[in-house]
């Protein structure tokens, strides 16, 4: 802990990057787990950290939320109830991630960066950064509209190959904007100087006509 400061605001900046854990959290070792700065979990999480679960900066993480780095052989000879062996993958969360309430993460699974996890999925593979998956199994929905993603930034268009797309930003609104930004090929790079101010539209077009997908996922 550092020294208390001269005064409480002082003192709170201290812990502003510190990780928010709301109880009751249940962790199997404590030693596996790797939380990042200015990340926020709900109550009800359980970690199964046989191997090693991290979670990445800023992320927030619903209630009820289960993360399972540990499995069992199928083969029950070989499970043999409490005498048999434990085995176990990786699970790792990335940065700006949001996982909605009464999910369950499942072992060797990674969930990319500033990607979004709807409540109640079971996520059985990976999921790439900066897209929205759920359901169970957990299928890829959309992805994410934002210039933190490093191929959606200005400029990014021009520095790709000349053989891979290029995408434009349709800010009319809606689910339909984000597919058209994410997946509209043309045969010339778009405006790079409106690409951002296009990415900011179609993103809150996008949430604030999805009502009922805004409704599926849980704001801590």
């Amino acid at each position: 802990m550092p020294p208390v400061a001269p005064s409480e605001d002082e003192d709170e900046a201290q812990f502003h990057d510190d990780a928010w854990v709301e109880p009751p959290c249940h962790i199997d070792y404590g030693t596996n787990c790797k939380i990042g700065k200015g990340v926020y979990i709900n109550s009800n999480c359980t970690i199964l950290d046989t191997c090693l679960v991290s979670i990445g900066d800023r992320t927030l993480i619903g209630p009820c939320v289960h993360f399972y780095s540990g499995t069992h052989p199928l083969d029950p000879m070989l499970r043999n109830g409490t005498a048999g062996p434990e085995l176990g993958q990786e699970v790792h969360i990335g940065e700006d991630c949001w996982i909605g309430g009464n999910v369950t993460i499942l072992p060797g699974v990674t969930v990319g960066r500033g990607s979004t996890i709807g409540a109640g999925s079971v996520v059985t593979k990976s999921v790439p950064a900066f897209h929205v998956a759920a359901g169970n199994p957990a299928r890829i929905l959309r992805r994410v509209v934002t210039s933190m993603d490093p191929e959606q930034a200005p400029g990014a268009e021009q520095q790709r190959p000349a053989d891979r797309a290029t995408y434009a930003f349709d800010t009319s609104g809606g689910e339909d904007a984000t597919r058209q930004a994410s997946a509209t090929r043309l045969d010339h790079p778009p405006d790079v100087a409106g690409t951002t101010e296009a990415m900011r539209q179609a993103s809150i077009a996008s949430n604030a006509s999805d009502g009922s997908f805004s409704r599926m996922l849980y704001d801590n």
